[in-house]
């Protein structure tokens, strides 16, 4: 399969099937290198889920990233440049669930999990793309269950090429307020009442106040604000409704 839109932005190696695209990265390859697939066998989320997608339906990709400061904004920052691109291709508009989704409405459309390898960022994400509803959780979407058109190949190239090209930009403004702006603005997170599961078992629960400057999420509780850097977000009420299209 080739990518011409996306290869004309970076290095792309497309895999036929892989078990998960971390797995074929080089960290010692050029900034943006990508390693991408339509046919994922055994994908990684966080806290060591698996993604299974149907083959030839949903594009998984890793990429390559040496960012000078900002490294615990990457999952934010990449769910802005899906939010962005996708917005582009669907009649809805997407929206970030902290710390590392991209929902349209409630529904899970894209998934995104980031790993350091000493100066090198893997930013892993993964969409869907041609999928129908029968095949598809309750909580998850499509891009063509959101009026994406064209095959499964062309909305990669697409999806592909809009991510490198946006974050390019972003990147490079890691750890500005202007940028913690933006993606605050994204996320449909903020102003919920939430319930942060935490890698411990415990549970906080309260309003999602704000992103801090690390990208964590600022809770406020009953006994004061706490800010939650990892675990399970739950939102508790309807999510807010972005602006019309």
């Amino acid at each position: 399969m080739q990518f011409p839109r996306a290869s004309a932005l970076a290095d792309v190696h497309f895999a036929v099937e892989t078990g998960s695209t971390f797995e074929l990265v080089d960290h010692t390859a050029p900034d943006w290198t990508c390693w991408t697939t339509l046919n994922q066998t055994a994908g990684r989320a966080r806290v060591d889920r698996r993604w299974e997608t149907p083959p030839g339906q949903a594009l998984a990709t890793c990429l390559v990233v040496r960012p000078s400061s900002g490294h615990s904004w990457m999952p934010l920052v990449t769910g802005l440049a899906l939010a962005r691109t996708i917005d582009e291709l669907v009649e809805a508009t997407p929206a970030i669930k902290w710390p590392n989704d991209v929902m349209i409405d409630g529904r899970k459309i894209s998934g995104i999990l980031c790993e350091l390898r000493g100066d090198v960022i893997v930013v892993g994400f993964g969409v869907n793309l041609v999928q129908r509803a029968e095949v598809l959780l309750e909580t998850a979407t499509s891009l063509r269950q959101e009026g994406g058109t064209g095959e499964a190949e062309s909305l990669a190239d697409a999806v592909l090429a809009g991510v490198v090209q946006r974050l390019r930009l972003l990147v490079p403004r890691l750890g500005t307020e202007a940028l913690l702006q933006e993606v605050s603005e994204a996320c449909s997170t903020l102003g919920q009442r939430v319930r942060a599961e935490m890698p411990d078992g415990t549970r906080i629960v309260g309003a999602a106040a704000r992103l801090d400057a690390d990208g964590g999420l600022v809770i406020a509780t009953d006994a004061g604000e706490r800010s939650v850097t990892a675990g399970d977000i739950v939102h508790l009420r309807p999510e807010r409704t972005g602006p019309g299209k």
